[in-house]
């Protein structure tokens, strides 16, 4: 999900050319549909994160994806300027749900021991998707149309991303279940005692209690700048 979406919204520089040209819009006019879009996706981040730990993060990811497949067919039989804003705003909210937040909640539950490890690589799949998709998408456009180009980039995730996402991911591991071997309770070589609390992503501070820590915020402030 992070390979589609990453891919899809790096791919706008692609298509701004044949877009403004065909319809006279002002580049500018253009770039704030994907501004806004990017307003919207920062907005409602804390949100999808909300969703994912209330309800299943698979679910949440895997409607992430519908709405940002089908807003990049939709994207394909847009005629006006404001048509461009309200897709915009509809991919990103899209894209927001598939987010890096559903996938960290996921990797949460399957990995204790080498947690970061697995995030790390699940991260790549961002990068994976800009290096893929982005050219396919220029390919499509200059070969075939900037609308093609579009219903190509929503089939990828409608066809190919939605189907793995939905039947091959599980939210949670049963018991003895984890990836990378972790049985609870278990004591590593360095001491740690990784109790239920700490393996299970379910169990600890509620949002409350850990916006009254100063970790907390210091965290947040970080991954912000």
């Amino acid at each position: 999900m992070l390979f589609g979406g990453a891919g899809s919204r790096f791919s706008f520089g692609v298509f701004l050319k044949p877009v403004t040209e065909e319809f006279d819009w002002s580049r500018g006019s253009l770039a704030g549909a994907l501004a806004i879009a990017g307003l919207a996706t920062g907005g409602l981040r804390p949100v999808a994160g909300l969703l994912a730990d209330k309800y299943d993060p698979k679910i949440i990811a895997s409607i992430g994806v519908l709405i940002g497949g089908l807003a990049l067919f939709a994207m394909s039989q847009v005629q006006e300027l404001w048509q461009v804003y309200l897709t915009f705003i509809v991919m990103g909210i899209g894209f927001t749900l598939a987010s890096p937040g559903a996938v960290a909640k996921i990797i949460g539950a399957w990995f204790t021991k080498r947690r970061g490890l697995a995030m790390s690589i699940a991260g790549t799949g961002s990068a994976a998707g800009e290096t893929a998709l982005v050219p396919i998408a220029a390919v499509s456009v200059a070969y075939i149309g900037w609308r093609e180009g579009y219903m190509i980039l929503g089939a990828i995730l409608l066809v190919m991303i939605l189907p793995l996402v939905f039947f091959l991911l599980k939210s949670r591991p049963g018991p003895g279940q984890h990836a990378d071997g972790y049985v609870e309770g278990e004591v590593i070589a360095d001491g740690a005692d990784f109790s239920k609390g700490s393996a299970d992503p379910n169990v600890g501070m509620s949002l409350g209690q850990a916006c009254r820590t100063g970790l907390f915020w210091r965290l947040t402030i970080g991954f912000f700048i």
